[in-house]
């Protein structure tokens, strides 16, 4: 696993917890957060996790997958945490939303990006709360989607304050190099209210506001 580096948080005083406290004590308050993992069974269990505190408290709640992604294996690993995925489906708290491939979008990344944002929210109650699930490059595999996935977390804090709820960003420490330019967990952790960093165990790790 890479050595992570914590900068200085914004914050006087910060408040660290368990990913799962943090996970399970997240307030009314609007929040970007980014988390990151080491198992990805781990990684998808806080995901499913931070889905069904938001469903359970009647609250919209999308979860992002991918072109390989098949939906009914998305949705048996959601029933396998504890999610009625047909119930919550039924009354219109849960969707499932594929992303399409940024880099082939016909406007550029960043319109393509606002124009998946607003797909995403074309279908729901804007007056309700929801949590959010979603990075939108799959594959951190080169330079240039690396450098393209770090822009795209900029617009999206940036433009943050639109929202009515809380979005997870998610990373697996192993695959994607965590400091390209010496500036990757630093613009990172500068463009999220929050962050969680969670080894092979989930007893291993520790979240905290910035």
């Amino acid at each position: 696993m890479n050595e992570l580096v914590f900068y200085n948080s914004k914050s006087n005083n910060p408040v660290f917890k368990s990913p799962l406290e943090f996970i399970n004590t997240l307030d009314d308050t609007k929040k970007h957060i980014v988390i990151y993992y080491e198992k990805e069974i781990i990684g998808k269990y806080i995901k499913f996790k931070f889905l069904k505190n938001g469903l359970l408290n009647e609250e919209t709640c999308i979860y992002c997958i991918y072109k390989k992604d098949n939906n009914k294996d998305i949705e048996n690993e959601m029933i396998n945490n504890g999610i009625d995925v047909d119930y919550f489906s039924k009354r219109g708290l849960l969707t499932i939303f594929r992303i399409p491939n940024l880099f082939e979008h016909p406007k550029g990344l960043l319109k393509g990006a606002q124009e998946i944002l607003n797909e995403i929210f074309s279908n729901v109650n804007t007056k309700r709360p929801f949590r959010l699930v979603i990075r939108m490059i799959e594959y951190l595999d080169t330079k240039e989607k690396i450098e393209a996935n770090l822009r795209l977390e900029q617009f999206c804090h940036s433009i943050f304050d639109r929202f009515n709820g809380k979005m997870l960003c998610y990373y697996n420490f192993d695959p994607y190099p965590m400091d390209i330019n010496n500036k990757w967990t630093e613009i990172i952790l500068q463009n999220h209210h929050s962050a969680i960093f969670i080894a092979d165990d989930l007893e291993v790790g520790i979240a905290f506001d910035m």
